[in-house]
This record gives structure tokens, sequence and C-alpha cells, in this order.
């Protein structure tokens, strides 16, 4: 009788453990066995008062087209959210950087544009139109 009760515990849990991982993978993303790391970018304090300054420098009609309409309509200006997507409409109205700021502020992360867009500097993810940070100029 213990000769039966070994073999069936024996087989019972070679049969578990053999099942083990033969799923459709519900319930295991994200493990990744290693430590995850986040990494944010945004403005730093130094850039965000460097874009101000120029901002505030520039007369009312010198602004950049991107600068030169001041607000977007409500709904637009909605969907310029942190870590959000540019929508195809907006993408045509950016203004990138003019050379003279970018030499001015720190180099962009690699894979992101500085670009103006209705009143607002924005750091952008070339890949996927991510919006990465948003600044507010006036």
């Amino acid at each position: 009788m213990r000769t039966w009760i070994l073999i069936l515990s024996l087989l019972t849990l070679s049969l578990g453990a053999s099942a083990q991982g033969k799923g459709k993978g519900k319930g295991h993303a994200g493990k990744s066995g290693g430590s995850s790391v986040r990494v944010s970018v945004v403005f730093s304090a130094n850039d965000r008062g460097v874009i101000q300054q120029w901002a505030q420098a520039l007369p009312p009609n010198g602004l950049p087209p991107g600068l030169q309409k001041k607000g977007l309509p409500p709904g637009l200006q909605k969907q310029l959210q942190r870590n959000g997507t540019l929508p195809p409409g907006l993408q045509k109205r950016i203004t990138p950087f003019p050379a003279d700021l970018l030499v001015q502020v720190t180099p962009p992360p690699a894979g992101c544009n500085y670009v103006f867009l209705g009143g607002q500097a924005l750091i952008v993810a070339r890949a996927g139109n991510i919006i990465v940070d948003v600044m507010a100029l006036f």
C-alpha cells in the first residue's frame, strides 16, 4: 500500500513539474528576471529658464510660425499630454527649435526632438511621435 502511495505521489509531482510553462503565457507578462529601469526625460530647470528667456526676448511678430498662434483649440490642447502621442493633425504644425536656441540648451535625448507647438515647447520621441515632456511658454 505504501509503495502505491509513493508511486502516485511521485507521478503527481512529475506531472505537475512538466506541465509548468506549457500555458499560453497569461499572467506572466512583464517578468523579465532582471531589474527594471525607468528613464524619465524632461526639460531640465536650466533648459526651462533658457527657453523662457529666449521666447520672452523675441518681439511678438518675430516668433517662429509655431509660436505665432499662442493657443490651440481646447480639444487639441487636451491631446498635448505627457506620454501621449502627437495627433497627425498637429504633427504638421510643429516647428523645430531654431539653431540659435539649440546651441543654448542641452542636446535632445537620443531619438527625440525639441519642437514648438501652439505656445508650448515639447520633447517628442521620433518613433511613434510620443510626447515626452510639455512646457508652456506663455
